[in-house]
């Protein structure tokens, strides 16, 4: 598939409707943009819950992880 955007004044792309359903992109996903081989690629996001956000951001001691655990299963 190749579709054509052009960007805007403020630097917005609007997304090809084909691209969106083929992706499954609504309102409100948040979307990924990753530079490969000297190209970029357009994803959708993944969504995580904020305890998995903030262990791939930063090391935690293992109490703080024990503490994330409790809170997550909490949540679950």
């Amino acid at each position: 598939m190749i579709k054509l955007s052009k960007v805007t004044g403020k630097g917005q792309v609007t997304i090809p409707v084909e691209v969106r359903t083929d992706l499954g992109i609504v309102i409100g996903d948040t979307i990924l943009f990753e530079k490969r081989n000297g190209q970029i690629v357009i994803k959708k996001a993944e969504k995580k819950s904020m305890v998995e956000v903030l262990e791939d951001s930063t090391p935690f001691s293992k109490s703080t992880m024990k503490m994330m655990k409790k809170i997550r299963d909490e949540w679950d």
